[in-house]
């Protein structure tokens, strides 16, 4: 219908000028999902062929412009055109304030799917007869059923709904109540630098892991993480560390996995033997927490071993720092958790700290229960960096402390030798330098060049202290001046070693007699 007379227009155009609000309201939205403002809008602008001349586009002339009849300034159609472009632009605004609004505003609550049944008849007996529910109705019941049930599941996975969380020592053990609230605090503290890392070979699952960040480059946003290196071992044929049959692969794919649920490539930068470390480059994508470390280790002080689980979940034991002598088969840079029995599946390599949040070592699973101390760990990680490997003096020797004997032991050592520290030789590699000079086994090393030695831990840490203070650390083996109690012939001499220096494995060779028939 031609409707729209020039008059109308123009008192329509005056009333909407007069009634625009000062305050925008909020425009309501029709069934496709555009705004009414915006579809009146439209609506004026197509209501029929006798439009006004202002609503006409500046670049579209009206019919009366085209027979040469008295148009109207061309500046009432460009108002027109702005005003049409500033309701469009307020309609635009409104749209994006009611999306805001939705996508903040709070959920509606959940609740179950509820069908009333429908009595038709009650016997005497109180038995209900209920009326039967139509097939399409219960399929829709049903239906609404499970999207409940869907949203019941998916509403469980909050962090602060989680129904069941691995348990730790911090949460069911009634001995660490005197330390439990402070404790949890420095763990959640060291947590922001504790990772998971998984590995595979050959397409097959290899190893899980956790480890910890060490060293960052911020120009090149990478990290480095430093875990045990039996996360790339792919055979180890014998129990005994000393044998050195351990079989490593370098091109094992690993995975980063870290604290937020992202996975990043674990690149192998190098990994040690000897004392089976494993470092990572790996990239990052949002800033990483350093840790502090701390070389003061008592006998008996509180520790905390961490790690990461297959869920990144955060694995949590408490123990205590002992002393000990390492069993024939053991490497002698380990210090030992005192502690119930757990399996250390998930968080060897994972650091240990102490009740300041600074970690004083590296959880290692061989042997059980054991870790590398920090003092050990950061000399190692020097040496790494400045030389790109980790060189170590190879004594061919093993050793037990006379300070961590059974004292009815150390009494009769002390009687006979007048001995009360020092490490008693339990095993001479055959054919090193140290059995050319004349130790033999159950002879005492008393001192280092020229430092005494009371422990195997001390002894390891004033090794890498050589490598430290020897340059490039790049020859390929070195003097070293050892003092020796023979106490087959009750006599003290200090003898020079010119011994191996290698970054693989120490390894000890048992020296065997073939016989002959003949006597020694």
């Amino acid at each position: 219908m031609k409707t729209c007379s020039r008059g109308r227009t123009r008192s329509t155009a005056h009333l909407e000028s007069r009634t625009t609000p000062a305050v925008p309201r909020r425009s309501k939205r029709n069934r496709s999902g555009s705004s009414t403002t915006a579809a009146m809008s439209t609506r004026s602008r197509g209501c029929g062929q006798q439009q006004s001349p202002g609503s006409q586009s500046a670049g579209a002339p009206s019919e009366r412009s085209k027979k040469g009849k008295r148009t109207k300034p061309d500046s009432a159609g460009q108002d027109r055109a702005e005003r049409e472009t500033k309701k469009s632009n307020l309609s635009r605004r409104e749209e994006e304030e009611d999306d805001d609004s939705c996508s903040s505003a709070v959920s509606s609550p959940l609740r179950e799917p509820y069908m009333p049944a429908v009595e038709v008849e009650r016997y005497p007996d109180g038995t209900q007869i209920r009326r039967p529910v139509d097939r399409e109705i219960s399929s829709a019941y049903n239906h609404t059923k499970a999207i409940y049930y869907e949203k019941i599941e998916r509403q469980m996975k909050l962090p602060t709904l989680i129904p069941d969380t691995p348990p730790n020592c911090l949460d069911n053990d009634p001995t660490l109540l005197h330390i439990r609230e402070s404790a949890k605090k420095i763990v959640l503290r060291a947590a922001q630098f504790i990772v998971g890392l998984s590995s595979s070979f050959d397409g097959e699952p290899l190893a899980w892991c956790s480890g910890f960040w060490i060293d960052l480059d911020s120009e090149k946003r990478t990290g480095t993480v430093v875990t045990t290196a039996h996360l790339i071992r792919t055979k180890r044929p014998s129990l005994d560390a000393w044998l050195c049959k351990d079989e490593f692969a370098s091109d094992v794919k690993v995975t980063v996995h870290l604290r937020c649920g992202t996975i990043a490539k674990g690149c192998l930068l190098y990994h040690q033997k000897h004392y089976n470390l494993a470092f990572f480059r790996v990239k990052m994508d949002s800033s990483i927490q350093l840790p502090s470390f701390s070389d003061e280790l008592k006998c008996a002080q509180d520790i905390f071993e961490l790690g990461r689980d297959e869920s990144v979940n955060l694995v949590i034991n408490h123990g205590k720092v002992e002393y000990s002598n390492p069993t024939r088969y053991e490497r002698y840079h380990h210090m030992y958790i005192q502690g119930p029995h757990r399996d250390r599946e998930y968080d060897k390599g994972g650091p240990v700290i102490d009740l300041d949040g600074k970690v004083v070592g590296m959880i290692d699973s061989c042997p059980a229960g054991s870790f590398v101390p920090s003092s050990i760990l950061l000399k190692c990680f020097h040496l790494w960096r400045n030389l790109g490997r980790i060189p170590r003096p190879h004594l061919g020797l093993k050793f037990n402390a006379i300070s961590l004997l059974n004292p009815v032991q150390v009494e009769k050592i002390l009687i006979e030798y007048k001995i009360d520290e020092g490490l008693i030789v339990h095993e001479v590699s055959s054919g090193s330098p140290a059995e050319k000079c004349g130790i033999r086994v159950g002879d005492v090393i008393e001192c280092l060049n020229g430092k005494c030695i009371s422990t195997v831990v001390e002894l390891e840490d004033m090794l890498l202290s050589i490598m430290e203070n020897s340059g490039d650390g790049l020859k390929p083996d070195l003097d070293v001046e050892i003092q020796v109690y023979f106490v087959r012939r009750h006599l003290r001499r200090i003898k020079t070693l010119r011994v191996n220096v290698s970054d693989d494995g120490e390894i000890i060779v048992r020296g065997i007699h073939i016989f002959s028939g003949k006597p020694y």
